[in-house]
Protein backbone atom coordinates (compact mmCIF):
# COMPACT_ATOMS: atom_id res chain seq x y z
CA UNK A 1 0.00 0.00 0.00
CA UNK A 2 1.04 3.53 -0.48
CA UNK A 3 2.70 5.17 2.51
CA UNK A 4 0.46 7.82 4.01
CA UNK A 5 1.75 9.78 6.98
CA UNK A 6 -0.51 11.37 9.56
CA UNK A 7 0.01 15.11 9.91
CA UNK A 8 0.13 14.58 13.67
CA UNK A 9 2.05 11.32 13.94
CA UNK A 10 4.85 10.57 11.44
CA UNK A 11 4.76 6.94 12.51
CA UNK A 12 1.28 6.32 11.12
CA UNK A 13 2.34 5.67 7.54
CA UNK A 14 -0.08 3.57 5.58
CA UNK A 15 1.12 0.32 4.21
CA UNK A 16 -0.90 -2.83 4.26
CA UNK A 17 1.14 -5.00 2.06
CA UNK A 18 3.10 -8.05 2.14
CA UNK A 19 3.72 -11.04 0.17
CA UNK A 20 2.38 -14.28 -0.74
CA UNK A 21 0.19 -15.98 -2.99
CA UNK A 22 -2.40 -18.03 -4.63
CA UNK A 23 -2.12 -21.14 -6.67
CA UNK A 24 -4.25 -22.05 -9.67
CA UNK A 25 -5.43 -25.61 -9.12
CA UNK A 26 -6.09 -26.16 -12.79
CA UNK A 27 -7.84 -23.74 -15.08
CA UNK A 28 -8.46 -20.09 -14.41
CA UNK A 29 -11.02 -19.73 -11.66
CA UNK A 30 -10.37 -23.12 -10.09
CA UNK A 31 -10.43 -23.37 -6.30
CA UNK A 32 -7.20 -22.45 -4.56
CA UNK A 33 -5.91 -25.31 -2.49
CA UNK A 34 -2.58 -25.60 -0.64
CA UNK A 35 -0.47 -28.69 -1.38
CA UNK A 36 -0.68 -31.59 1.05
CA UNK A 37 2.18 -31.48 3.55
CA UNK A 38 1.54 -34.91 5.02
CA UNK A 39 3.43 -35.55 8.26
CA UNK A 40 5.12 -32.15 8.08
CA UNK A 41 1.88 -30.25 8.63
CA UNK A 42 2.04 -30.37 12.44
CA UNK A 43 5.64 -29.13 12.51
CA UNK A 44 4.69 -26.25 10.23
CA UNK A 45 1.83 -25.29 12.54
CA UNK A 46 4.09 -25.25 15.59
CA UNK A 47 6.70 -23.19 13.74
CA UNK A 48 4.08 -20.63 12.74
CA UNK A 49 2.89 -20.48 16.36
CA UNK A 50 6.47 -19.63 17.29
CA UNK A 51 6.73 -16.90 14.65
CA UNK A 52 3.41 -15.27 15.54
CA UNK A 53 4.13 -15.52 19.26
CA UNK A 54 7.01 -13.07 18.80
CA UNK A 55 4.40 -10.30 18.73
CA UNK A 56 3.28 -11.13 22.29
CA UNK A 57 6.88 -11.31 23.48
CA UNK A 58 7.44 -7.81 22.09
CA UNK A 59 4.15 -6.05 22.89
CA UNK A 60 2.24 -8.27 25.30
CA UNK A 61 3.13 -6.07 28.31
CA UNK A 62 3.25 -2.72 26.51
CA UNK A 63 1.52 0.38 27.88
CA UNK A 64 -0.55 1.70 24.94
CA UNK A 65 -2.05 4.72 26.71
CA UNK A 66 -0.24 7.30 24.55
CA UNK A 67 -1.55 5.61 21.41
CA UNK A 68 -5.12 5.35 22.66
CA UNK A 69 -5.03 8.99 23.75
CA UNK A 70 -3.86 9.97 20.27
CA UNK A 71 -6.65 7.98 18.63
CA UNK A 72 -9.27 9.61 20.82
CA UNK A 73 -7.78 13.08 20.24
CA UNK A 74 -7.62 12.65 16.44
CA UNK A 75 -10.55 10.38 15.56
CA UNK A 76 -10.46 11.40 11.88
CA UNK A 77 -6.78 10.64 11.32
CA UNK A 78 -6.33 8.78 8.04
CA UNK A 79 -3.68 6.54 9.62
CA UNK A 80 -5.88 5.17 12.40
CA UNK A 81 -6.87 1.97 10.57
CA UNK A 82 -3.20 0.98 10.47
CA UNK A 83 -3.07 1.09 14.26
CA UNK A 84 -5.98 -1.38 14.48
CA UNK A 85 -3.80 -4.05 12.89
CA UNK A 86 -1.87 -4.21 16.18
CA UNK A 87 -4.70 -5.39 18.48
CA UNK A 88 -6.08 -7.66 15.76
CA UNK A 89 -2.70 -9.36 15.36
CA UNK A 90 -2.19 -9.59 19.11
CA UNK A 91 -5.64 -11.14 19.44
CA UNK A 92 -4.80 -13.77 16.84
CA UNK A 93 -1.48 -14.46 18.54
CA UNK A 94 -3.30 -15.10 21.82
CA UNK A 95 -5.79 -17.35 20.00
CA UNK A 96 -2.86 -19.38 18.72
CA UNK A 97 -1.59 -19.67 22.29
CA UNK A 98 -5.00 -20.90 23.38
CA UNK A 99 -4.99 -23.50 20.60
CA UNK A 100 -1.55 -24.66 21.74
CA UNK A 101 -2.10 -24.74 25.52
CA UNK A 102 -5.81 -24.41 26.30
CA UNK A 103 -5.05 -21.55 28.71
CA UNK A 104 -8.34 -19.70 29.24
CA UNK A 105 -6.60 -16.40 29.95
CA UNK A 106 -5.16 -16.41 26.43
CA UNK A 107 -8.63 -16.80 24.95
CA UNK A 108 -9.89 -13.95 27.15
CA UNK A 109 -7.04 -11.71 25.98
CA UNK A 110 -7.87 -12.44 22.34
CA UNK A 111 -11.53 -11.65 22.87
CA UNK A 112 -10.72 -8.34 24.58
CA UNK A 113 -8.53 -7.22 21.67
CA UNK A 114 -11.23 -8.04 19.13
CA UNK A 115 -13.88 -6.30 21.23
CA UNK A 116 -11.66 -3.22 21.43
CA UNK A 117 -11.40 -2.90 17.64
CA UNK A 118 -15.09 -3.61 17.04
CA UNK A 119 -16.08 -1.14 19.75
CA UNK A 120 -14.00 1.73 18.31
CA UNK A 121 -15.18 1.66 14.70
CA UNK A 122 -15.78 5.42 14.73
CA UNK A 123 -12.01 5.96 15.15
CA UNK A 124 -10.96 4.02 12.05
CA UNK A 125 -13.95 3.44 9.79
CA UNK A 126 -14.84 4.80 6.33
CA UNK A 127 -11.43 5.93 5.17
CA UNK A 128 -8.76 4.94 2.68
CA UNK A 129 -7.12 2.14 4.68
CA UNK A 130 -10.26 0.70 6.23
CA UNK A 131 -11.27 -2.13 3.82
CA UNK A 132 -8.53 -4.67 4.53
CA UNK A 133 -8.79 -3.96 8.28
CA UNK A 134 -12.53 -4.71 8.23
CA UNK A 135 -11.74 -7.99 6.50
CA UNK A 136 -9.10 -8.78 9.13
CA UNK A 137 -11.58 -8.06 11.94
CA UNK A 138 -14.25 -10.30 10.38
CA UNK A 139 -11.89 -13.23 9.82
CA UNK A 140 -10.42 -12.83 13.32
CA UNK A 141 -13.76 -12.88 15.12
CA UNK A 142 -14.90 -15.73 12.91
CA UNK A 143 -12.08 -17.76 14.49
CA UNK A 144 -13.64 -17.49 17.96
CA UNK A 145 -16.96 -18.87 16.73
CA UNK A 146 -15.47 -22.27 16.00
CA UNK A 147 -15.98 -24.62 18.94
CA UNK A 148 -18.89 -23.45 21.03
CA UNK A 149 -19.04 -26.56 23.21
CA UNK A 150 -15.58 -25.79 24.53
CA UNK A 151 -15.97 -22.03 24.67
CA UNK A 152 -19.29 -22.05 26.48
CA UNK A 153 -17.54 -23.95 29.26
CA UNK A 154 -14.88 -21.26 29.61
CA UNK A 155 -15.27 -19.25 32.82
CA UNK A 156 -16.40 -15.72 32.04
CA UNK A 157 -16.84 -16.37 28.32
CA UNK A 158 -20.54 -17.01 27.75
CA UNK A 159 -21.75 -17.92 24.30
CA UNK A 160 -23.86 -14.74 24.27
CA UNK A 161 -20.74 -12.58 24.51
CA UNK A 162 -19.33 -14.09 21.32
CA UNK A 163 -22.68 -13.71 19.53
CA UNK A 164 -22.87 -10.02 20.51
CA UNK A 165 -19.36 -9.43 19.20
CA UNK A 166 -20.06 -11.24 15.92
CA UNK A 167 -23.26 -9.24 15.35
CA UNK A 168 -21.30 -6.02 15.90
CA UNK A 169 -18.70 -7.15 13.37
CA UNK A 170 -21.41 -7.94 10.83
CA UNK A 171 -22.92 -4.48 11.32
CA UNK A 172 -19.53 -2.91 10.64
CA UNK A 173 -19.03 -5.13 7.62
CA UNK A 174 -22.37 -4.13 6.15
CA UNK A 175 -21.92 -0.43 6.86
CA UNK A 176 -18.50 -0.39 5.24
CA UNK A 177 -19.51 -2.46 2.21
CA UNK A 178 -22.57 -0.29 1.56
CA UNK A 179 -20.43 2.83 1.97
CA UNK A 180 -17.77 1.56 -0.45
CA UNK A 181 -20.46 0.95 -3.08
CA UNK A 182 -20.85 4.74 -3.21
CA UNK A 183 -17.12 5.29 -3.86
CA UNK A 184 -15.82 5.62 -7.43
CA UNK A 185 -13.98 2.33 -7.90
CA UNK A 186 -11.68 1.02 -9.33
CA UNK A 187 -9.18 3.68 -8.39
CA UNK A 188 -8.24 6.50 -10.75
CA UNK A 189 -6.24 6.90 -12.84
CA UNK A 190 -7.42 3.74 -14.52
CA UNK A 191 -4.16 3.56 -16.47
CA UNK A 192 -1.55 3.56 -13.70
CA UNK A 193 0.89 1.01 -15.15
CA UNK A 194 3.29 3.68 -16.46
CA UNK A 195 3.02 6.28 -13.69
CA UNK A 196 5.31 4.72 -11.08
CA UNK A 197 2.29 4.73 -8.74
CA UNK A 198 0.23 1.66 -9.57
CA UNK A 199 -3.30 1.28 -8.27
CA UNK A 200 -2.94 -2.50 -8.20
CA UNK A 201 -2.91 -2.98 -4.43
CA UNK A 202 -5.62 -0.36 -3.85
CA UNK A 203 -8.02 -2.27 -6.10
CA UNK A 204 -7.01 -5.51 -4.39
CA UNK A 205 -7.63 -4.25 -0.85
CA UNK A 206 -11.05 -2.92 -1.82
CA UNK A 207 -11.85 -6.38 -3.16
CA UNK A 208 -11.09 -7.88 0.27
CA UNK A 209 -13.90 -5.94 1.93
CA UNK A 210 -16.53 -6.82 -0.65
CA UNK A 211 -15.44 -10.46 -0.60
CA UNK A 212 -15.85 -10.60 3.19
CA UNK A 213 -19.27 -8.93 3.07
CA UNK A 214 -20.54 -11.24 0.33
CA UNK A 215 -19.17 -14.32 2.14
CA UNK A 216 -20.25 -13.59 5.72
CA UNK A 217 -23.58 -11.88 4.87
CA UNK A 218 -24.83 -13.98 1.92
CA UNK A 219 -28.53 -13.37 2.68
CA UNK A 220 -28.25 -9.57 2.71
CA UNK A 221 -30.10 -7.88 -0.19
CA UNK A 222 -26.85 -6.17 -1.20
CA UNK A 223 -24.81 -9.39 -1.24
CA UNK A 224 -25.01 -9.84 -5.03
CA UNK A 225 -23.79 -6.27 -5.55
CA UNK A 226 -20.93 -6.79 -3.08
CA UNK A 227 -19.94 -10.02 -4.76
CA UNK A 228 -19.97 -8.42 -8.20
CA UNK A 229 -17.87 -5.50 -6.96
CA UNK A 230 -15.38 -7.89 -5.37
CA UNK A 231 -15.00 -9.68 -8.70
CA UNK A 232 -14.55 -6.47 -10.70
CA UNK A 233 -11.95 -5.07 -8.33
CA UNK A 234 -10.06 -8.37 -8.11
CA UNK A 235 -9.93 -8.50 -11.91
CA UNK A 236 -8.62 -4.92 -12.02
CA UNK A 237 -5.85 -5.59 -9.49
CA UNK A 238 -3.45 -7.08 -12.05
CA UNK A 239 -4.19 -5.77 -15.56
CA UNK A 240 -1.86 -5.37 -18.51
CA UNK A 241 -2.24 -2.87 -21.36
CA UNK A 242 -3.48 -5.67 -23.62
CA UNK A 243 -6.08 -7.05 -21.19
CA UNK A 244 -9.75 -6.50 -22.08
CA UNK A 245 -11.99 -4.24 -19.97
CA UNK A 246 -13.77 -5.72 -16.98
CA UNK A 247 -17.38 -6.86 -17.21
CA UNK A 248 -18.62 -3.34 -16.55
CA UNK A 249 -16.64 -2.02 -19.52
CA UNK A 250 -13.93 -0.28 -17.45
CA UNK A 251 -10.42 -0.62 -18.89
CA UNK A 252 -7.56 -0.48 -16.40
CA UNK A 253 -3.83 -1.07 -16.55
CA UNK A 254 -1.83 -1.63 -13.34
CA UNK A 255 1.23 -3.55 -14.59
CA UNK A 256 3.35 -3.48 -17.72
CA UNK A 257 2.83 -5.88 -20.59
CA UNK A 258 5.65 -7.97 -19.10
CA UNK A 259 3.83 -7.84 -15.71
CA UNK A 260 6.32 -5.48 -14.09
CA UNK A 261 4.66 -3.57 -11.24
CA UNK A 262 6.04 -0.11 -10.48
CA UNK A 263 5.45 1.79 -7.25
CA UNK A 264 7.21 4.42 -5.14
CA UNK A 265 9.26 5.23 -8.22
CA UNK A 266 10.78 1.73 -8.35
CA UNK A 267 10.25 -0.52 -11.36
CA UNK A 268 9.87 -3.25 -10.30
CA UNK A 269 8.96 -2.88 -6.64
CA UNK A 270 8.90 -6.42 -5.17
CA UNK A 271 7.21 -5.39 -1.92
CA UNK A 272 4.16 -4.03 -3.71
CA UNK A 273 4.08 -6.88 -6.17
CA UNK A 274 3.81 -9.09 -3.11
CA UNK A 275 1.27 -6.73 -1.58
CA UNK A 276 -1.09 -7.15 -4.51
CA UNK A 277 -0.75 -10.93 -4.42
CA UNK A 278 -1.25 -11.00 -0.67
CA UNK A 279 -4.37 -8.82 -0.73
CA UNK A 280 -6.00 -10.93 -3.44
CA UNK A 281 -5.30 -13.96 -1.28
CA UNK A 282 -6.72 -12.23 1.77
CA UNK A 283 -9.96 -11.61 -0.10
CA UNK A 284 -10.08 -15.14 -1.51
CA UNK A 285 -9.71 -16.62 1.97
CA UNK A 286 -13.21 -15.57 3.02
CA UNK A 287 -14.71 -17.65 0.19
CA UNK A 288 -12.64 -20.61 1.39
CA UNK A 289 -13.71 -20.14 5.02
CA UNK A 290 -17.39 -20.07 4.06
CA UNK A 291 -17.15 -23.07 1.69
CA UNK A 292 -17.84 -21.01 -1.41
CA UNK A 293 -15.99 -21.27 -4.73
CA UNK A 294 -13.34 -18.62 -5.22
CA UNK A 295 -14.33 -16.40 -8.16
CA UNK A 296 -12.07 -16.71 -11.19
CA UNK A 297 -11.44 -12.95 -11.11
CA UNK A 298 -9.30 -13.49 -7.99
CA UNK A 299 -6.94 -15.58 -10.13
CA UNK A 300 -6.77 -13.15 -13.06
CA UNK A 301 -3.13 -13.01 -14.23
CA UNK A 302 -2.06 -14.53 -10.88
CA UNK A 303 -0.02 -17.41 -12.29
CA UNK A 304 2.02 -15.23 -14.62
CA UNK A 305 2.37 -12.42 -12.08
CA UNK A 306 3.64 -14.79 -9.40
CA UNK A 307 6.18 -16.19 -11.86
CA UNK A 308 7.36 -12.64 -12.50
CA UNK A 309 7.66 -12.08 -8.76
CA UNK A 310 9.80 -15.18 -8.24
CA UNK A 311 12.33 -13.76 -10.69
CA UNK A 312 13.13 -11.19 -7.97
CA UNK A 313 13.98 -13.87 -5.37
CA UNK A 314 17.41 -15.29 -4.57
CA UNK A 315 18.06 -18.74 -3.21
CA UNK A 316 18.26 -17.40 0.36
CA UNK A 317 14.82 -15.73 -0.03
CA UNK A 318 16.17 -12.20 -0.26
CA UNK A 319 15.03 -9.83 -3.02
CA UNK A 320 17.45 -9.29 -5.89
CA UNK A 321 16.16 -5.78 -6.66
CA UNK A 322 15.64 -2.71 -4.46
CA UNK A 323 12.32 -2.37 -2.67
CA UNK A 324 10.46 0.35 -0.80
CA UNK A 325 9.69 -0.55 1.96
CA UNK A 326 12.64 -2.89 2.43
CA UNK A 327 12.21 -6.53 3.31
CA UNK A 328 12.71 -10.03 1.95
CA UNK A 329 10.70 -13.11 1.09
CA UNK A 330 10.96 -14.60 4.59
CA UNK A 331 8.23 -12.14 5.57
CA UNK A 332 5.71 -14.07 3.53
CA UNK A 333 5.23 -17.86 3.47
CA UNK A 334 3.84 -18.99 0.10
CA UNK A 335 1.40 -21.83 0.64
CA UNK A 336 1.26 -23.02 -2.96
CA UNK A 337 5.01 -23.68 -2.90
CA UNK A 338 5.34 -25.92 0.13
CA UNK A 339 9.13 -26.03 0.00
CA UNK A 340 9.41 -22.25 -0.04
CA UNK A 341 6.69 -21.96 2.59
CA UNK A 342 8.45 -24.31 4.99
CA UNK A 343 11.79 -22.60 4.47
CA UNK A 344 10.36 -19.11 5.03
CA UNK A 345 8.62 -20.20 8.24
CA UNK A 346 11.73 -22.06 9.42
CA UNK A 347 13.99 -19.06 8.86
CA UNK A 348 11.57 -16.66 10.51
CA UNK A 349 11.18 -18.94 13.55
CA UNK A 350 14.95 -19.27 13.94
CA UNK A 351 15.58 -15.55 13.57
CA UNK A 352 13.01 -14.78 16.21
CA UNK A 353 11.82 -11.44 14.87
CA UNK A 354 9.06 -10.27 12.56
CA UNK A 355 9.72 -7.08 10.58
CA UNK A 356 13.06 -6.22 12.17
CA UNK A 357 14.75 -6.93 15.49
CA UNK A 358 12.63 -5.18 18.12
CA UNK A 359 13.21 -5.27 21.86
CA UNK A 360 10.16 -5.56 24.16
CA UNK A 361 8.48 -2.16 24.39
CA UNK A 362 7.38 -0.96 27.81
CA UNK A 363 5.62 2.29 26.79
CA UNK A 364 4.52 2.88 23.20
CA UNK A 365 4.88 6.36 21.70
CA UNK A 366 3.21 7.62 18.51
CA UNK A 367 6.44 7.96 16.54
CA UNK A 368 8.79 5.50 14.85
CA UNK A 369 8.23 2.80 17.50
CA UNK A 370 4.54 2.72 16.60
CA UNK A 371 5.36 2.39 12.91
CA UNK A 372 7.57 -0.62 13.74
CA UNK A 373 4.75 -2.11 15.82
CA UNK A 374 2.39 -1.71 12.86
CA UNK A 375 4.86 -3.40 10.52
CA UNK A 376 5.54 -6.22 12.99
CA UNK A 377 1.80 -6.73 13.36
CA UNK A 378 1.36 -6.84 9.60
CA UNK A 379 3.81 -9.72 9.38
CA UNK A 380 1.46 -11.66 11.65
CA UNK A 381 -1.36 -10.69 9.28
CA UNK A 382 0.67 -11.97 6.31
CA UNK A 383 1.36 -15.31 7.98
CA UNK A 384 -2.26 -15.78 9.00
CA UNK A 385 -3.83 -14.90 5.65
CA UNK A 386 -1.23 -16.38 3.30
CA UNK A 387 -0.55 -19.65 5.09
CA UNK A 388 -1.91 -20.39 8.56
CA UNK A 389 -5.67 -20.02 8.05
CA UNK A 390 -5.52 -21.77 4.69
CA UNK A 391 -3.84 -24.78 6.22
CA UNK A 392 -5.46 -24.68 9.67
CA UNK A 393 -8.92 -23.14 9.25
CA UNK A 394 -11.18 -23.03 12.25
CA UNK A 395 -14.03 -25.56 12.35
CA UNK A 396 -17.43 -24.38 11.16
CA UNK A 397 -19.38 -22.21 13.62
CA UNK A 398 -21.81 -24.13 15.84
CA UNK A 399 -24.46 -21.44 15.59
CA UNK A 400 -25.56 -18.80 13.12
CA UNK A 401 -26.24 -15.15 13.79
CA UNK A 402 -29.12 -13.82 11.71
CA UNK A 403 -28.23 -10.22 11.04
CA UNK A 404 -30.48 -7.28 10.34
CA UNK A 405 -29.35 -3.66 10.16
CA UNK A 406 -31.00 -1.50 12.87
CA UNK A 407 -33.44 1.04 11.50
CA UNK A 408 -31.22 3.91 12.64
CA UNK A 409 -28.29 2.47 10.70
CA UNK A 410 -25.93 2.83 13.64
CA UNK A 411 -23.31 0.35 14.72
CA UNK A 412 -24.09 -0.65 18.30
Amino acid sequence: MKNKTSHRAPGLKASIAGLFLLMLAGALGAAIEPPNLGDEKDSLKKAEWKVIDVLIDTYGATDWSQVTDHLESYPDDAGNPNVMVIPLSLGNAYLNRYEATGNVSDYEQALQYFELVAGKHELWGKRWLTPAVVHYLAVSVNRVRRDCEDYTRLPGVPRKRIKVLWKKVLRILKLEADFRLTVDLPYAPYVSCFTGDTKAEENAWEATLFAAAASFLPEDPEAPAWDEKARLLAYNAITRPSDPPDKSGTKTCTVGEDLTLSNHGLSPNPYYAGATLFLLTQGALTYRLTDRPIPEEFTHNIQEFYTKYTSYLSGDLSWLVPSDPEGDATLFPLLFDSKLEREAVKQKAIRGYLWKRTAPVQVMSTGSELWEAIQNSKVVLYYLMSSYLWRFPSPAPCYEVRFRMPEDGQVQ
